[in-house]
This record gives C-alpha cells, sequence and structure tokens, in this order.
C-alpha cells in the first residue's frame, strides 16, 4: 500500500463541483418557474380574450337595445294606424252593407218558398 501513490483532489475540482450543483439548482428551480409563468400567461391570455369578447357583446347589446327604443314606438305607431284603419273599414262595410241591402216592400219580388215534393224552389208572382 506504500507503494501507491497518494492522490490528493484538487481543491478547486471540488469547489468546481459545488458550484456546478448549485448552478444545476438554480437552473432547475427557473425552469420550474418559467414553467408555472408560461401556464399563468396562457390562463391570462384566455381571461383577456373572455373579457374582450364580453365586453364587445356589451356593446353589441347595448348598441341593439338604443336602436330597439325607436322600433318600439314606431311599433306602437303602426299598431295604432292599424287598428284605426280596421275601426275604418268595419265602419265603411256596415255603411256599404246598408246601401246595398235591398228593401224587401220596394223591390216587389217575395223570397222563394220551398214546394212541398222536390224541394224545388218556386218562385211567387208579384202581387197586383
Amino acid at each position: 500500500m506504500k507503494n501507491r501513490p497518494h492522490f490528493r483532489p484538487n481543491p478547486y475540482y471540488e469547489d468546481l463541483e459545488r458550484m456546478e450543483e448549485a448552478v444545476m439548482s438554480i437552473l432547475h428551480n427557473l425552469e420550474m418557474e418559467n414553467t408555472e409563468i408560461h401556464e399563468n400567461n396562457h390562463k391570462l391570455q384566455k381571461e383577456i380574450t373572455f373579457s374582450r369578447n364580453l365586453l364587445s357583446q356589451l356593446l353589441m347589446e347595448n348598441t341593439c337595445r338604443k336602436k330597439l327604443v325607436p322600433l318600439k314606438q314606431e311599433s306602437k305607431e303602426v299598431h295604432l294606424d292599424c287598428a284605426l284603419n280596421q275601426k275604418y273599414l268595419v265602419d265603411f262595410n256596415k255603411k256599404d252593407k246598408d246601401q246595398q241591402r235591398p228593401d224587401p216592400a220596394s223591390s216587389g219580388l217575395r223570397k222563394y218558398k220551398r214546394a212541398g215534393i222536390g224541394h224545388t224552389p218556386v218562385r211567387e208572382l208579384p202581387e197586383e
């Protein structure tokens, strides 16, 4: 055993190994932190996109509501006009029916009567 040369480790080499372990530990921590930050960034991008879409939808809804107010007013006016026209037509039809209805006393014709057999209408002559 005494013939063997004694190997004394280089102190700089041991320091380098310790520094390498420390650097590798820091590198591992940074990689884990980077992964976590990347995931959080992805989640935040989703939330930002959702918020933008929500804002766009709210603005569109607000615009539609602003346009809807005059349309509702116009619809009420159209319904009112329609009701007035319908009333006018009903009154006009009543007047027209009254004018078209023949006076039975002035026409001289009587209504048809059914004959007893065969159900054939018989027209009576006007009385003289």
